[in-house]
């Protein structure tokens, strides 16, 4: 009799509640949606490349270490990452030759720097007058750009929920400058033109978007010159370093392999400059015709020269 009214209770039980049904377990999604928004309005550089690939990455928001990351194209994508946690986000593009980054495991560390230059390239600049035999010379930088968040919480949430979405907006940490050097006289006799720029930043943090006050010297090639001897001459650099001189070094090698170097302080012109544009106005940039112009053996970037003439000139503002 028992047994019978413990039965019946329970059909009345199940009878009030409905049927049994199954429902499937609930899955977490830790996948975030990164956007991806690039500044390309960048002085003096027309045109710009959109960049093949992009580095996202989470840092926790305490300590500042490395959580997680991904490379996603230029507009963004997915990253899968721990959800229930705050965390800084950074990204850069990850496909420049000359720009590096170091420290890239800690938030507060992580910064873009670019190399050395070798060593002949090195010997020849630093036979300018002044130098210091410790100068740090280096490639110029290419365009990096670079957007960060802090703190932004990731909740948990199932897959059929609203994706989790992130806004990026990247600007470049790296100014292109410009320096028309008005001008060259000799040019029949000029067999390659390069240069240097000291005082320039030697590196980015990339969290915090700051110039380091540590210098280097930055070597740049590209250069235009007009039939009249006009220079042209553009460079890219994190930045100046204001305690420092700005010092622009001409290193011209003649068509006999003969080496000319001409050193012009820039310095106050870097200084409330929007445009980004140094104008030099000098008719002492002279080659004269070498003694025997076809002795030469190098020219180009290596050059044999057998002695360096140094030319100091003052600049008018």
């Amino acid at each position: 009799m028992r047994r019978f009214a413990y039965v019946a209770a329970l059909c009345a039980v199940l009878a009030m509640t409905g049927a049994c049904k199954r429902r499937p377990l609930t899955t977490v999604d830790n996948n975030v949606v990164v956007n991806i928004d690039i500044d390309y309005n960048i002085v003096n550089y027309p045109d710009p490349e959109e960049p093949s690939m992009m580095r996202v990455m989470f840092f926790d928001n305490e300590d500042g270490d490395f959580a997680s990351h991904a490379f996603l194209p230029a507009n963004g994508g997915m990253v899968g990452v721990i959800p229930g946690r705050t965390y800084h986000v950074l990204t850069y593009n990850f496909d420049t030759e000359s720009t590096v980054v170091g420290e890239e495991h800690s938030w507060d560390n992580i910064y873009a720097t670019t190399n050395e230059v070798p060593e002949n390239v090195k010997s020849r600049l630093r036979s300018r007058a002044d130098a210091d035999e410790n100068e740090l010379i280096v490639y110029e930088p290419d365009h990096h750009y670079v957007a960060r968040e802090r703190d932004i919480y990731i909740p948990a949430r199932s897959v059929d929920a609203p994706a989790v979405e992130i806004d990026l907006h990247a600007f470049t940490i790296v100014e292109t400058w410009k320096v028309y050097i008005d001008r060259l006289q000799g040019l029949a006799y000029t067999a390659s033109v390069a240069g240097v720029i000291s005082g320039l930043a030697q590196y980015n943090t990339l969290a915090a978007d700051e110039e380091s006050v540590s210098k280097v010297s930055v070597f740049f090639e590209t250069m235009d010159i007009s039939s009249d001897g006009v220079l042209e001459i553009q460079f890219n650099t994190f930045g100046y370093v204001p305690s420092e001189h700005q010092v622009i070094s001409l290193v011209v090698t003649d068509t006999a392999g003969g080496g000319h170097i001409f050193d012009f302080d820039v310095s106050e012109q870097f200084v409330d400059n929007p445009e980004q544009i140094i104008r030099i106005k000098t008719d002492q940039v002279i080659i004269d015709e070498p003694d025997d112009p076809d002795s030469g053996s190098g020219g180009g970037l290596n050059p044999d020269v057998d002695e360096w003439d140094d030319v100091i000139i003052d600049i008018p503002i």
